[in-house]
């Protein structure tokens, strides 16, 4: 019994030390996105992102505080938002202050190979948004 668990406590050990610890805090930068509805799926590269002048920025904050700036919302002009971040599991969540009001942005979240991928699908089932950032 004692080896059985010996071996169960370093295959634990093992597992922990291989785990992937993300460090959020920093400047993200939106390289892709793209949009995915019933089997058609439009993708803007990065190469499209630079030579239209598009770009999204995200700037995590260490005691959950968050920013975002983009000229890619449709208005046309640079935007600034101010809020919070929380990750817990697979769910990004950041609550911006759009004028008066909050609101919470709930992104399912993976992270792999230094690309943090953050994606969204619409109430109704109908439209999928993923968009890929790096940090910088």
């Amino acid at each position: 019994m004692k080896t059985y668990t010996m071996v169960l406590l370093s295959l634990l050990a093992v597992t922990v030390s291989k785990a992937q610890v993300i460090d959020l805090t920093g400047t993200w930068t939106m390289f892709e996105m793209a949009y995915v509805k019933s089997d058609t799926t439009l993708k803007m590269t990065e190469a499209q992102m630079k030579t239209d002048g598009s770009h999204t920025d995200y700037f995590f904050m260490e005691e959950g505080k968050f920013k975002l700036t983009s000229n890619m919302t449709g208005s046309g002009t640079e935007e600034t938002a101010e809020g919070t971040w929380k990750l817990a599991g697979n769910k990004l969540t950041t609550t911006l202050k759009i004028g008066e009001q909050l609101m919470d942005i709930i992104w399912d979240f993976e992270f792999k190979d230094n690309v943090m991928n953050l994606s969204r699908t619409s109430p109704d089932g109908s439209l999928t948004i993923i968009n890929s950032f790096r940090k910088k």
